[in-house]
């Protein structure tokens, strides 16, 4: 056993060669061309959507107009103020129409909930009942607005699955949907779950459906490699009814020759597509949960670096949260792989092109420490981390010294502690409720982030990145409380509209600091890195081993605080 840990802790930071920072991850990212109208809807304006999905039906760019369609009628779950004033204005848009058809479905799944049918209250589903036949006008017109447009069918499609529709009613929409987009990945998606055992069908019939839709599809459509998808529904159904009987359980697991031909048309998908490849995303994130089960974890990180920072939120919403379902995954397949390599051997090199996103970025986060840079050197001796600490008032300001650290050399210690930055830093380091930290991040140029370390772990975390980030009401009041009570002032109210508002992150988490009464960030932050060096008072907490800082913290009982060196650099 303990040889395998050895050769974890070895191996593990060559296994994450060509994958992206957690930090860059993002669930079900938006394409470039929304974050406009996303970002002008949630301030109330329709007029750059009415433009984008316009153009999305002119060019018949089904797969995006699905996409930009269920973005907005999110967003006008929230508030549909400026969806009633599109439709006010222009009663027979098809484009106003049939985000209005999905609005009307998705509130009816807010009240369901995605939780089996068994652990849905009553009244819950009483009122999901209502919801989905009010919806069924808004879905009519949607279809007769729009010919030949198989998104509306898409609607049809989930308001069949939630209202128990009979089976030659669903195969209806169905067909009316292929005609429209044969291809049509969302739609063929929408049959995989609804033929899936969990619902109305068998394995049987959601893999050979499956079957049918991929070898009728064109060579480059991710809807080749569809039974991937169905794959990751029978193992999902296969492992809760281990847990479960169910009525439906009889089906026998599929036999291994077949589980590998699907994987292997999959990585075969996958590997033809480019690092990043928006079509290809589901695919590969629905392949690596079928490889991890298989573990093939070699295979497994390929795929990962191939997808970079694009999860989707299936299948990994399954789990209580995707994104951190998505880097837990992650993990634990380059943890097995370390494990696995002999002690004297090397971890496989990439097989397959990196995404930009891999390159190496200088880490550009400032964390605020409630107490002095002696104390916080102190409480940093056991946890093998460099940094730099300026004092600024009651807090101490800390940022990462890279410099003094040789990359692939952070010693196991710091390896087997996942100290690639200041949050994992704080946890590893700050346990005492007093020393709750902030940390403010800087993630590319379109990306900040704020979080609240308290007690040895991240109590709160929130990412400004555009539209489809943007917390509910609930997250962000408890996301807005949990910061002030960390900083110690500043009102909630207003911190929770900052992170609802989809405006420019830069200065959106500039105004959340200033309104948590933090320290302004230091000249630089966001631009390069190490922003500290130079500033006034600045000192250097070097790494030591873990005999050298035990020592260093029983040095001396009457003067607990190790001296600091001050940062000539």
């Amino acid at each position: 056993m303990f040889g395998k840990a050895a050769r974890m802790v070895r191996h593990l930071e060559a296994t994450g060669v060509g994958l992206p920072p957690d930090h860059t991850v993002a669930v079900d990212a938006p394409d470039a061309h929304a974050t406009g109208a996303l970002t002008a809807a949630r301030r109330g304006a329709y007029a750059p959507a009415r433009a984008l999905l316009a153009a999305t039906r002119e060019k018949a760019n089904w797969i995006l107009r699905d996409e930009f369609v269920r973005a907005l009628a999110e967003i006008a779950v929230d508030d549909a103020a400026w969806l009633n004033a599109w439709q006010a204005e222009s009663p027979d848009d098809p484009d106003a129409l049939v985000i209005e058809a999905f609005r009307r479905i998705a509130e009816a799944w807010k009240v369901r909930t995605s939780a089996y049918a068994k652990d849905v209250a009553p009244d819950q589903f009483r009122a999901f009942l209502a919801l989905l036949n009010d919806a069924l006008p808004a879905i009519e017109a949607a279809v007769a607005a729009s010919p030949g447009d198989p998104v509306p069918w898409s609607a049809a499609l989930t308001h069949c699955m939630g209202t128990q529709a009979p089976r030659n009613v669903f195969d209806d929409c169905l067909v009316h949907a292929l005609t429209c987009g044969p291809h049509h990945l969302p739609t063929h998606l929408q049959a995989v779950q609804f033929l899936a055992a969990k619902w109305y069908g068998s394995h049987k019939e959601m893999l050979d459906y499956a079957s049918r839709a991929a070898a009728d599809a064109p060579q480059d459509s991710p809807v080749r490699a569809l039974e991937i998808v169905a794959l990751t529904e029978v193992d999902i159904e296969t492992d809760r009814r281990e847990r479960r009987p169910r009525k439906n359980g009889s089906e026998k697991p599929l036999d291994a020759e077949r589980i590998d031909k699907i994987i292997a048309t999959a990585l075969a998908y996958s590997t033809s597509r480019l690092p990043e490849d928006r079509d290809a995303r589901l695919i590969r994130n629905h392949l690596v949960w079928e490889l991890n089960r298989q573990e093939r974890w070699a295979e497994s990180l390929d795929v990962y670096r191939s997808i970079g920072r694009y999860a989707t939120s299936s299948p990994w919403h399954y789990t209580v949260s995707p994104l951190q379902a998505f880097l837990h995954f992650r993990d634990h397949a380059r943890s097995q792989l370390a494990a696995s390599i002999p002690r004297n051997g090397t971890v496989p090199a990439p097989t397959v092109p990196l995404p930009e996103s891999a390159e190496p970025q200088a880490a550009q986060e400032i964390a605020y420490v409630p107490t002095s840079p002696q104390r916080a050197s102190q409480e940093l001796l056991l946890c093998g981390a460099t940094v730099r600490l300026a004092p600024a008032g009651r807090w101490t300001l800390m940022e990462a010294a890279p410099s003094q650290e040789t990359p692939g050399k952070r010693g196991r210690r710091a390896t087997l502690l996942r100290l690639d930055g200041l949050t994992k830093v704080a946890e590893a380091a700050f346990s005492a409720p007093q020393l709750t930290t902030l940390v403010a991040h800087c993630e590319g140029s379109d990306s900040r982030a704020l979080t609240v370390v308290r007690e040895g772990r991240t109590a709160a975390r929130h990412r400004w990145a555009g539209p489809r980030t943007t917390p509910s009401q609930e997250i962000a009041q408890q996301h807005a409380e949990l910061f002030v009570t960390a900083a110690g002032s500043g009102d909630a109210r207003e911190v929770a509209r900052l992170l609802r508002d989809p405006g420019e992150p830069s200065e959106l988490l500039i105004r959340t600091l200033a309104t948590l009464g933090l320290p302004p960030l230091p000249v630089g932050f966001g631009e390069r890195a190490e922003v500290l060096a130079g500033v006034q008072g600045v000192t250097i907490h070097r790494a030591r081993s873990l005999w050298q800082g035990m020592k260093d913290f029983m040095s001396d009982d009457t003067d607990p605080n190790p001296p600091l060196q001050l940062d000539n650099q």
